[in-house]
């Protein structure tokens, strides 16, 4: 990877961190473990919306400023996610977490987490295939009470 492809996903990260008041700032361990729990339980859901096609139910997990870089590299925004899952162009048939490879990660108040995870798909994002194993990053944000993914990429695992 060129050092230059990682740059599209730093600025959005360093403008959360930074706009937030974030900067070295870390929640206590409740405040954290409370955050984590409640991100676990969003993923979950999450994933029954995106398993069921529920582009209403999925909607809501996405914030305005969602974007998605999916396993092929392209940037989406939110209405490309919508577009391509209401068309059938994006339809994940199976998932599953290797929870031995979660990670979480919470900043400020406990209202961003930053997760990590090792995926087994079985998808199509934007109609092309998408089956293997994944290393997944999502940037959640509480906002209104509920967590929403403000950012999410998707790359394959080499050889897999």
């Amino acid at each position: 990877m060129s050092r230059f492809q990682w740059r599209p996903l730093l600025v959005p990260a360093l403008f959360l961190v930074t706009s937030s008041g974030l900067t070295g700032q870390e929640p206590t361990p409740a405040v954290a473990a409370k955050a984590t729990a409640e991100v676990r339980d969003a993923i979950r859901r999450y994933d029954a919306a995106l398993l069921k096609a529920d582009a209403a139910a999925a909607e809501q997990f996405w914030a305005t400023e969602y974007f998605f870089v999916n396993p092929r590299g392209e940037r989406l925004t939110r209405a490309d996610r919508l577009a391509n899952l209401r068309s059938g162009r994006t339809a994940v048939d199976s998932v599953v977490h290797a929870p031995q490879e979660e990670q979480f990660r919470a900043y400020g108040n406990g209202d961003i987490v930053v997760y990590t995870a090792l995926l087994t798909l079985g998808a199509r994002y934007s109609g092309q295939a998408a089956q293997g194993r994944y290393r997944a990053m999502v940037v959640w944000v509480r906002r209104d009470g509920r967590w929403q993914q403000a950012a999410s990429q998707l790359t394959p695992i080499a050889g897999q």
